[in-house]
């Protein structure tokens, strides 16, 4: 009934994701809408923005969302909420979610002692980091596994409470809303 006449492409769905026809801003709205009017319980959409949350400090690029819905189903979250949630890892937000995941992994491996972690130049760009990559990739990427890993899993109790309130008090303002608009049309009958 609300399907297009003509279906989007493979590409214009994949241009839609990355810049939406409708702008940023009214793309943020809408999403907001479609999390509060999701028939899941306030537990499986806090849940399922918490995964997401937690998963977009994973170091491995490009399957945040297939690991979100993965996580997500088997914890039974909802899996829309999951893939929302993944977008706190955006470009403003990876550098310092890197930075935090590849500190935090070469700190544990010096406390486990183990050597052989890189070193970081101070006046490094992404062809540095991209020859270690290629070079000597456990240098960088073991630590960064470790620490990028283990910030998702502190992550996703830590963000979980805060989704579950705002998740409880936009229904609480949604049911309100319906209340009153009820009573307006009984009024106006």
């Amino acid at each position: 009934m609300f399907k297009r006449r003509k279906p989007l492409t493979l590409f214009q769905i994949t241009k839609q994701l990355f810049w939406p026809s409708m702008g940023w801003k009214r793309a943020f709205i809408y999403t907001k809408h479609k999390l509060i009017r999701l028939s899941g319980t306030t537990h499986s959409i806090a849940l399922g923005l918490a995964i997401g949350t937690g998963v977009s400090f994973s170091p491995i690029l490009g399957i945040h969302f297939i690991q979100a819905a993965i996580i997500a189903w088997v914890l039974r979250a909802d899996i829309f909420a999951s893939m929302v949630g993944t977008f706190v890892g955006n470009p403003w937000t990876f550098p310092f979610i890197w930075w935090g995941g590849l500190s935090l992994g070469k700190y544990l491996f010096g406390i486990l002692g183990i050597n052989g972690t890189g070193h970081i130049p101070d006046d490094f760009s992404f062809s540095i980091i991209w020859d270690m990559m290629l070079h000597d990739p456990l240098t960088l990427f073991l630590p960064w596994m470790l620490g990028g890993y283990l910030l998702v899993f502190l992550t996703i109790p830590i963000s979980y409470p805060i989704y579950y309130f705002l998740i409880k008090e936009a229904k609480i303002v949604k049911e309100k809303a319906k209340e009153i608009a009820a009573k307006r049309r009984k009024k106006s009958s």
